[in-house]
């Protein structure tokens, strides 16, 4: 099989899906190769990611790795975040073909921006 069943339910049923008003943390990424494009929005409290909702465009996997991504942000401190990788995403996707790794790229870049947003908002 091509693509996990997990990166299959979240293309299918993506979660925190949509924008969100007057975020603590903004960030985007996008893949030049073939134009996907991943945004995040933050809610912070104490340090920590208690809300975390994206915007994307892109191929399913692209959608799929920004919706794990939202699940894996959240409730996780804001530093680690800042250090959140591909891999990372990938593992939580059960893996990606090799022609659409840039999926992961794109949702922890992107991921990663919003919390650096948000630290560099607090110095």
């Amino acid at each position: 099989m091509r693509y996990s069943p997990t990166l299959v339910d979240h293309f299918l049923n993506p979660r925190n899906a949509g924008m969100m008003r007057e975020p603590d943390g903004t960030g985007e990424s996008e893949y030049a190769g073939c134009g996907d494009l991943a945004r995040f929005f933050l809610r912070v409290r104490y340090g920590r990611a208690v809300e975390v909702r994206f915007q994307t465009y892109g191929c399913g996997p692209t959608i799929a790795a920004a919706s794990v991504a939202s699940e894996l942000g959240r409730g996780r401190t804001v530093d680690d975040l800042s250090r959140l990788t591909s891999g990372d995403v990938e593992e939580a996707l059960e893996g990606l073909p090799e022609d659409r790794k840039h999926a992961a790229d794109v949702a922890a870049g992107a991921l990663r921006a919003a919390a650096h947003d948000w630290l560099s908002r607090r110095r």
